[in-house]
């Protein structure tokens, strides 16, 4: 199902590339400096390759921003900056994507916890930490608290990928995807478009499909949602991301992630052991966020795959005592670029929930 859900949920995934140059930001927030998102920032040798950190803010808990599939750390850039003024946060970009140098295989949720790990340390990032992650970056902060429970002391779930899913065998919605969508992803493809094909741009619904037709082609559509006038900071990572876009090695990497999402979903699933009172919260996008009915799939089956969505991630939710779940109205996916103010609110609050742990 998460192999499923990665395709189905892919067009509004990429919005984080275009989203905010259409839609207007309705709560307000601390601005961001855009020249994080335009080079790189911290460098951290993995042993041969590098990933790239941006760390703002003083203070512990340590935050910790996990993207999902085909996003980097600007992704957080409407967050970042609001939580630094309280604690510690920082992004980062996976092997592949933004700044980073790739990886070869495998890079299911054990190995990309397996690069987070050696990230925070030869950054000097010491633990407690408390973990945010978005879409499948969910799957990958849940592994590294089993994997490492003495370092987590709280989790933010913003819409996760999850390993409770119901829809796994709806061998009839995927077909519809398949069908109608063309052939979303061949194996056969080598070059710097070696993912999914025949989809259409709609950037002032806030989706996107990914970029055929080459930079030249994406650049005519960032014109003709506005830039750079509408946005010159959104425009301007915009641009970047769109050369990052045009990289082999990104699509390399993250056609593993997507093959290897199911498997992530196992490694999860295997890993489980009681939460007790960790504290966490669960973000879920909205059913009306996500139905579009121009689409290749129903908006019955796209409303059925939401409430599976929600009952999964209420799931998640209960893993802790003091787990808690909330639906946030008028989001797609992407809440943290559409509500930056609930996930903002959302890690406030687990923060602090740990300090509150810690001094007992």
């Amino acid at each position: 199902m998460n192999a499923f859900r990665c395709l189905f949920r892919a067009a509004i995934i990429c919005a984080i590339v275009l989203t905010q140059v259409a839609a207007a930001q309705p709560h307000k927030t601390q601005p961001y400096n855009v020249n994080w998102y335009l080079h790189p920032q911290r460098l951290v040798d993995m042993g041969g390759r590098r990933l790239n950190i941006i760390c703002t803010g003083t203070g512990s808990p340590t935050v910790i921003l996990e993207a999902g599939l085909i996003a980097d750390s600007a992704a957080w850039r409407l967050v970042q900056p609001t939580i630094s003024k309280s604690t510690r946060v920082c992004s980062y970009d996976r092997a592949g994507l933004g700044f980073s140098d790739p990886a070869a295989a495998p890079r299911d949720a054990a190995a990309v916890v397996r690069d987070l790990h050696a990230l925070l340390r030869g950054a000097g990032i010491a633990p407690p930490y408390v973990l945010v992650g978005w879409s499948s970056g969910g799957l990958y902060t849940r592994l590294y608290q089993y994997r490492y429970p003495a370092e987590v002391v709280g989790l933010v779930e913003v819409d996760p990928d999850s390993e409770f899913d119901t829809l796994a065998d709806d061998s009839k919605i995927v077909t519809a995807v398949m069908h109608k969508s063309g052939q979303w992803y061949n194996q056969q493809v080598h070059n710097w478009y070696r993912q999914f094909d025949n989809c259409a741009v709609t950037v002032t619904r806030g989706t996107c499909a990914f970029f055929l037709g080459g930079l030249a082609a994406y650049r005519e559509r960032l014109g003709a949602a506005g830039c750079p006038t509408i946005s010159p900071p959104a425009c301007a990572i915009a641009e970047v991301r769109g050369e990052h876009l045009n990289r082999a090695s990104l699509w390399k990497d993250e056609a593993l992630e997507l093959e290897a999402s199911d498997k992530s979903a196992a490694e999860v699933r295997a890993a489980h052991r009681p939460y007790g009172d960790l504290p966490l919260i669960v973000l879920t996008d909205s059913e009306d966020g996500d139905v579009d009915d121009s689409g290749p799939i129903s908006v019955a089956a796209q409303r059925a795959t939401w409430l599976a969505k929600d009952e999964a991630e209420e799931h998640i939710a209960g893993l802790s005592s003091v787990g808690a779940h909330f639906v946030v109205a008028g989001s797609p996916h992407a809440i943290q670029l559409y509500r930056p103010s609930v996930v903002i609110s959302a890690v406030d609050e687990v923060v602090d929930q740990a300090r509150y742990r810690r001094q007992r």
